[in-house]
């Protein structure tokens, strides 16, 4: 299987409460961008040529979501929960169903302002050169998020979601995968603004 840049989707997962952190993630400045415009511009940037699909958890939030990615080059669509008050792997469920076909989504939480260009380049070059169709593509850092998901796992995630078994890691962990090892400089795609010490922080060490 050879990937092109548009047989590649992207999920952005964004239909979270936000509790610790108090206010919407997504729409949290960094610069003079939100959160959610970093992650859309950085996937288009990295090649990502396929539909950029926001879970949007209830809906809520949609009309905000589309003022903020207007201009991001390409088709972007919004989902909304199929399994409400289940948490991201009920955004992923949502988003991956939207992908008609065998296909891979790369897939970054709402709260991740660093996407890895490279990390993202070995990932698909790992996906294109395989002799198999991996459940996921991920990092040995054991990371559910900066990954590559195929589309093949939307049954798996019903049968979680209709048991109410919302574990991410579990999910995780219970799929065929394929691991690589991330370089230090790429292991900064793990950093999560999740709270407000850690957003507060971000923003003075980079001096935003």
């Amino acid at each position: 299987m050879m990937l092109a840049g548009a047989d590649v989707h992207g999920i952005i997962l964004a239909g979270g409460q936000s509790r610790r952190m108090g206010t919407d993630k997504a729409l949290l400045p960094v610069g003079e961008k939100v959160l959610l415009r970093i992650i859309a511009d950085g996937m288009r940037l990295a090649g990502i040529g396929g539909t950029i699909i926001v879970a949007a958890g209830d809906g809520e939030r949609e009309e905000t979501y589309q003022q903020a990615l207007i201009g991001v080059r390409g088709p972007i669509e919004f989902v909304r929960d199929t399994y409400v008050d289940s948490g991201p792997l009920a955004g992923l469920h949502a988003s991956l169903s939207e992908i008609p076909g065998q296909a891979y989504a790369f897939v970054m939480a709402c709260d991740m302002p660093v996407l890895s260009e490279s990390l993202l380049g070995r990932m698909l070059a790992s996906a294109s050169f395989s002799d198999d169709c991996p459940d996921v593509i991920r990092t040995t850092l054991n990371q559910p998020f900066h990954a590559l998901y195929h589309t093949g796992v939307v049954n798996r995630l019903q049968q979680l979601l209709e048991q109410r078994d919302l574990r991410v890691m579990s999910f995780l962990n219970g799929l065929s995968a394929r691991s690589l090892s991330p370089t230090p400089e790429e292991a900064s795609a793990f950093i999560n603004l999740n709270t407000p010490e850690l957003y507060a922080q971000y923003i003075a060490q980079h001096r935003l």
